[in-house]
C-alpha cells in the first residue's frame, strides 16, 4: 500500500475522498425504514448478541425475535419487550447474521447504527475501487459517470446500510472481474477470491445471484468479444480466464448450497437439496402455481415478458432503463454510420450489461414479479451506469472533442455523399 501511495499519491487521495463522500451520501440519504422487514431477521441476532440472550443450538444465522407487545420492530428500541425465542430462517445460511451477532457480543456501542454504517462504508469502498479500476481500463469519464450514477441512485442508497442485504457483497465479484482484466498476469491469484466472493454472497442469500455472478465476467466478456478478430492469442487467454472464473463462481455457489442443504436436512444433503428446490427454487422461478399457496399464483403464471414489461414501465428506474435502451441504441446506430472508433467496445458494454442485469428478471421471474418494491435496484448493477456513460460521451463528442468531428456533422456528410453518389 505504501508503494502504491508513493507511485500514484494523487489517485489514492482521490480514492479516499470518494470513499468518504460515498459513505456520507449513503448514510445521510438512506431511508431507515426501507426493507426493515428483511433487516429484522439480522437485527434479532444482533440483539441476541448485544444482550447475551440464549440462542440455543441454532444453526442458521437469521430469524425473527418475538416481542411481548406484538410489534416485531420493538427489537430496535425496547429490549425489555423481547422474548428469548428467535425463529430460524432456513432459506439461506445467514452468514451476515452470525457475523453481526459475534460482533455485537464484543460490546460494540450502538451496534445497529454502527453495523449499518459499516455496510455503507463497505459499499462505498467497493464501488470506489471499481471506479479506480475502470479508470485504468476505460478512462476518467467512465469512472466518473459510474461513480456519480451509483451514489445518486436512491435504490443503491436505500439498500446500502441494510444488514440483511449487505449490498457490498453484490459488487465484490464485479470488482474482482475488473481487477482481473487489468492484471491478467495475476489471474491465477485472483481465482480463489472469486470462489470466496460468490460463496459469501450465497451464504448471505441467493437473491440476485445470477446478476452478481455474471457481473464478475461482464467486462472480461466485452474485452474478449472485441479481441476475437484482432488477437486470437489474447482472446483465447480471455476465454480461459472467463471459463475459470465461471468454474470458481459455480463452485462457490455450490459449496454454500451444499452447506445450506446439510443444515436444512439435519445432516442429509439430498433431503436438504430437495427441500430447497421444492420450497424455494421453484417458488422463485418457474414452479407450478398448483403446488404453492394462492398468493404466489400470479407470479408463477406470469411470463418472462410480463416481468420485463413491469421493469421497463414502472418506477423512475424502469422508465430510465427503457429510455436509455432506446437512446443508446440510436447513438450506437449513428456511430455505426459515421464509423466511430469506440463503437465496438460501447456496443458490447451495452449488450453485456443489459443481459447481466435482466438475468434475475428472467431466471428469478416469479421473485421479480412479486418483489417489484425492491428489484429495480438490479438496473444499477452496471446497466444504467454504462448507458449514461455512452450518452454523456456522445454528447461530449458532439461539441467538445478535438479528436473527432461532431457525430451529427459526420452523419450529415455521410448521408450527403451517399445522396450525391445516387444522383
Amino acid at each position: 500500500m505504501c508503494k502504491l501511495v508513493k507511485k500514484n499519491p494523487i489517485s489514492i487521495y482521490i480514492l479516499c475522498l470518494m470513499i468518504v463522500f460515498a459513505t456520507i451520501v449513503f448514510w445521510q440519504n438512506s431511508d431507515i425504514g426501507f426493507q426493515r422487514d428483511s433487516e429484522i431477521l439480522v437485527v434479532s441476532m444482533v440483539t441476541a448478541g448485544r444482550y447475551n440472550l440464549d440462542i440455543g443450538s441454532r444453526q442458521f444465522g437469521m430469524g425473527e425475535m418475538a416481542s411481548k407487545d406484538g410489534n416485531v420492530y420493538s427489537v430496535y428500541e425496547t429490549p425489555e419487550l423481547f422474548d428469548n425465542d428467535i425463529s430460524e430462517r432456513t432459506q439461506q445460511i445467514g452468514l451476515q447474521g452470525w457475523i453481526f451477532y459475534y460482533m455485537a457480543r464484543l460490546g460494540v456501542p450502538s451496534p445497529y447504527a454502527a453495523f449499518r454504517l459499516v455496510c455503507c462504508l463497505a459499499l462505498a469502498i467497493v464501488l470506489s475501487l471499481i471506479c479506480y479500476e475502470l479508470n485504468k481500463k476505460y478512462g476518467l469519464l467512465f469512472a466518473y459517470v459510474f461513480f456519480i450514477v451509483s451514489i445518486s441512485s436512491s435504490w443503491l442508497t436505500n439498500f446500502a446500510p441494510n444488514l440483511y442485504w449487505v449490498p457490498f457483497t453484490w459488487f465484490i465479484p464485479m470488482l474482482l472481474g475488473v481487477i482481473c482484466l487489468n492484471n491478467l498476469n495475476k489471474r491465477r491469484l485472483l481465482y480463489p477470491l472469486f470462489f470466496l466472493a460468490i460463496f459469501i454472497k450465497a451464504a448471505c442469500g441467493y437473491e440476485y445471484i445470477t446478476v452478481v455472478m455474471l457481473s464478475s465476467i461482464m467486462f472480461l466478456a466485452v474485452e474478449w468479444v472485441c479481441a476475437l478478430k484482432k488477437d486470437k492469442q489474447y482472446s483465447m487467454l480471455l476465454f480461459k480466464t472467463i471459463f475459470m472464473i465461471g468454474i470458481m463462481s459455480l463452485l462457490g455457489f455450490s459449496v454454500a448450497l451444499l452447506i445450506n442443504s446439510y443444515m436444512l436436512g439435519d445432516g442429509n444433503i439430498l433431503n436438504g437439496l430437495n427441500a430447497i428446490y421444492r420450497e424455494d427454487v421453484l417458488r422463485r422461478t418457474f414452479g407450478s402455481a398448483e403446488d404453492f399457496p394462492e398468493v404466489f399464483t400470479n407470479s408463477l403464471n406470469a411470463s418472462i415478458l410480463d416481468v420485463l414489461i413491469i421493469y421497463f414501465s414502472h418506477d423512475y428506474a424502469g422508465v430510465l432503463a427503457r429510455r436509455l435502451l432506446i437512446a443508446v441504441g440510436l447513438i450506437l446506430i449513428i456511430k455505426k454510420i459515421v464509423k466511430c472508433n469506440s463503437l465496438q467496445t460501447e456496443f458490447w458494454l451495452y449488450v453485456f450489461s443489459f443481459l447481466t442485469c435482466i438475468s434475475w428478471f428472467v431466471f428469478g421471474k416469479s421473485h421479480s414479479f412479486i418483489h417489484i418494491h425492491m428489484n429495480y435496484v438490479m438496473w444499477y448493477m452496471g446497466y444504467i451506469q454504462i448507458c449514461v456513460y455512452i450518452v454523456v460521451k456522445a454528447i461530449m463528442q458532439l461539441g467538445f472533442s478535438d479528436k473527432c468531428k461532431p457525430l451529427f456533422l459526420r452523419l450529415f456528410q455521410k448521408l450527403r455523399m451517399e445522396a450525391n453518389l445516387e444522383i
